[in-house]
């Protein structure tokens, strides 16, 4: 029973920590993208992936080239209200080659395990920076069936290791081609998630004004 309780607690816990920001989300003016990490993430929908070498080999870097690239576009200083932003994706270049190609594409549903994101988080050394706030987009899954990528965007502390805000968003994949398809949800996760930084700092704000 004592099992138990604690497990809830420990739930409960981390539900709290994931929606309520900690202010060094806020407060810190510089970040650090570590891109977008595909390397526990799943295809779901065979017939939405017929070569799915080219999606691990090709996809996963083109997607990641792309918010760089179009940064006007992909601007993640501005979604997140920064003055500075550091590129550093020697991590995720890396992660993205782990995926097994004949274990890539499922046709059954798919989820994160509880502390699955947290583990990846905590295997991350970044090249170019030891300290600082980090942002990355851990992908969970691209799902042709259902028509929607499900993609965790997660604040983190560079030197802990720890995450200081993690909110999950499924959105809709729109675009022509493969490769501009699945994009345009990376895209609308950007715009949906600065929506919700927007409000979350706004409510911070008020928090502490009022104390």
């Amino acid at each position: 029973m004592k099992k138990q309780h604690f497990l809830l607690a420990l739930i409960a816990f981390c539900s709290f920590a994931f929606s309520n920001p900690d202010s060094k989300v806020f407060t810190t003016k510089e970040i650090v993208w570590c891109g977008i990490d595909f390397s526990e993430a799943k295809c779901i929908g065979s017939d939405g992936f017929n070569e799915p070498d080219q999606v691990k080999d090709r996809y996963f870097s083109s997607w990641n080239e792309l918010v760089l690239t179009e940064s006007d576009k992909y601007d993640v200083q501005k979604f997140y209200s920064k003055n500075k932003q550091t590129n550093d994706l020697s991590v995720v270049n890396k992660r993205n080659e782990m995926p097994e190609v004949d274990e890539l594409v499922i046709n059954e549903p798919y989820a994160f395990k509880e502390g699955q994101l947290e583990k990846i988080i905590k295997s991350y050394d970044l090249e170019m920076a030891n300290e600082g706030l980090g942002v990355v987009y851990v992908v969970e899954s691209l799902n042709k069936t259902e028509q929607e990528a499900v993609i965790n965007v997660v604040f983190f502390d560079i030197a802990s290791k720890n995450i200081l805000w993690n909110k999950q968003y499924k959105e809709s994949p729109k675009g022509f081609g493969f490769r501009n398809y699945w994009a345009g949800a990376i895209y609308k996760t950007m715009r949906s998630s600065e929506k919700d930084y927007e409000s979350a700092m706004k409510k911070a704000s008020k928090t502490k004004a009022s104390k």
